[in-house]
């Protein structure tokens, strides 16, 4: 069965792609921490201006960047062993799995209550919050979706090709999709996946999950032939296509017709798709160029882009609390100027990338330790919700 030829790759080829992928990666965390620390204690006087506009439209560029680098390190890492994904082997159910905690993970960010005994008095908007779907929700379902595709496509050129076709799909189903009233064909719980009438879920998969079969695809013409041709890849994949597409979106969004259905152009137009994503590859195809230059990443970088997740979990529990902790968007509301505002911003970013880089460290140097270290945390945390 053929493979992405990673193995193939000169070392200073590999050293390149990691760079790469490790320093998107690492914006994406730091402008993620900024985001969501400014939207909770930024003053809302601000709304409305120019640069508070802006800073709204990057903000949701963040999450489009994230889930398109999912799928794009989705493709990669697959590559790497791909024979051992083609099948319901050891290592793709142990990758089920793993994307499966993912959601799980979603959904405790928002539990409705401390302790499962109190479930039943939870209202009905409280429910709702719940099983609304977030981006770690959309990340874990999309991936697990990819791992399906490899099952059943078994090429890394068919699975390329099956991505590009879903991620077309799922941009011009989004105004038909968000239309639809699917509470009375579909439990909530499923409803809330597929558009956000019923819950107000921040990521439905519709059409979010496009970014991320987007990011998947270009993995795949990354991993099997821009990595060894990195300045190409950036200048016509990334570059040239995302320019492209930024094109398309202005033209198309002239149109006097709507093909796809009545559609917002900031909330179900594909052209606001075409846009996004358009942006990403051109910020990633500066950022491609950019690792030409270097040699390596300071750790700290590395550590934030491997970390991502456990920044992302601990981050939230800071900024906006938990069923257990105040955040600070209680300690302090939307309240702040600007400038105290981003010392905040500095401060917490600064504590996160302490925290990747301890934890990196220590899951490497003390890895039984490390483990011990998160099975204590969940069985804490599952003694709490049972009231022991």
């Amino acid at each position: 069965m053929p493979t992405l030829g990673v193995g193939t790759l000169s070392r200073k080829t590999t050293a390149h792609r990691v760079i790469f992928v490790d320093l998107a990666r690492a914006l994406a965390v730091a402008l993620m921490v900024q985001g969501h620390t400014l939207e909770a204690l930024i003053d809302r006087s601000y709304q409305g201006r120019p640069l508070f506009n802006l800073w709204v439209f990057q903000r949701g560029l963040t999450s489009c960047l994230f889930l398109m680098l999912s799928g794009f390190a989705f493709s990669v890492a697959t590559g790497r062993h791909w024979n051992n994904h083609t099948r319901l082997s050891r290592a793709s159910i142990s990758r089920l799995r793993r994307f499966a905690f993912f959601v799980v993970l979603g959904y405790s960010l928002h539990l409705p209550a401390s302790r499962f005994a109190d479930f039943p008095l939870v209202t009905d908007d409280r429910w709702r919050a719940f099983i609304a779907v977030d981006v770690l929700q959309v990340i874990g379902v999309s991936l697990i979706l990819l791992q399906l595709l490899v099952l059943v496509t078994r090429t890394p050129r068919a699975l390329g090709a099956a991505a590009f076709v879903a991620c077309a799909l799922l941009a011009v189903a989004t105004p038909r999709a968000w239309a639809i009233d699917w509470t009375p064909r579909l439990p909530l719980w499923l409803a809330s996946y597929i558009s956000p009438a019923a819950t107000g879920s921040s990521f439905p998969l519709i059409p979010w999950t496009a970014y991320v079969m987007l990011g998947a695809g270009l993995g795949q013409i990354y991993s099997h032939w821009g990595a060894a041709r990195l300045t190409s890849f950036a200048n016509g994949f990334l570059l040239g296509a995302g320019a492209a597409m930024v094109v398309a979106a202005n033209v198309f969004g002239s149109l006097p017709v709507a093909p796809f259905g009545p559609s917002d152009f900031w909330s179900t137009s594909p052209n606001q798709f075409l846009l996004r994503a358009g942006l990403i590859l051109m910020v990633l195809g500066l950022l491609a160029h950019l690792s030409r230059r270097l040699n390596h990443l300071p750790h700290v970088f590395t550590a934030m882009a491997q970390e991502s997740l456990l920044v992302y979990y601990v981050h939230l529990c800071i900024v906006y609390g938990s069923v257990w902790n105040r955040g600070l968007q209680s300690a302090f509301g939307p309240t702040l100027s600007v400038g105290r505002a981003f010392l905040l911003v500095a401060a917490l970013v600064s504590a996160m990338a302490i925290l990747a880089s301890a934890w990196n460290w220590f899951k490497h140097a003390q890895q039984r330790a490390a483990r011990l270290l998160k099975t204590a945390i969940l069985l804490g945390l599952t003694a709490v919700l049972l009231g022991l």
